[in-house]
C-alpha cells in the first residue's frame, strides 16, 4: 500500500478519539498523528530508519478496520 493510498484512507473515515496502538502507546490525537507520520514518511520514506512511522500507519489502519468490524457485526 502507497502512502498516498494510507492518506486517503484516513482521509475518508471517522476517526475515535483515542486508539492504542500496544499496551503501552495510546495516540490520543489521530489527526495530528496521522498528519505528522503521512509527512515524515512522504519525506523520508526511502531511509530505512523512518520504516516505523509507515509501519505505525499500517498497524493503526488495521486496528480502525477491526475495530468497525467488531462494531458492525455486533
Amino acid at each position: 500500500m502507497t502512502i498516498e493510498e494510507l492518506e486517503a484512507y484516513f482521509e475518508g473515515i471517522d476517526l475515535p478519539e483515542s486508539v492504542y496502538l500496544n499496551e503501552a502507546t495510546k495516540i490520543i490525537d489521530l489527526p495530528k498523528f496521522i498528519k505528522s507520520h503521512v509527512i515524515t514518511v512522504k519525506a523520508h520514506g526511502h531511509i530505512r530508519a523512518y520504516q516505523s512511522f509507515y509501519d505505525r500507519l499500517l498497524q493503526l489502519k488495521e486496528i480502525l478496520e477491526t475495530q468497525h468490524s467488531d462494531s458492525t457485526s455486533n
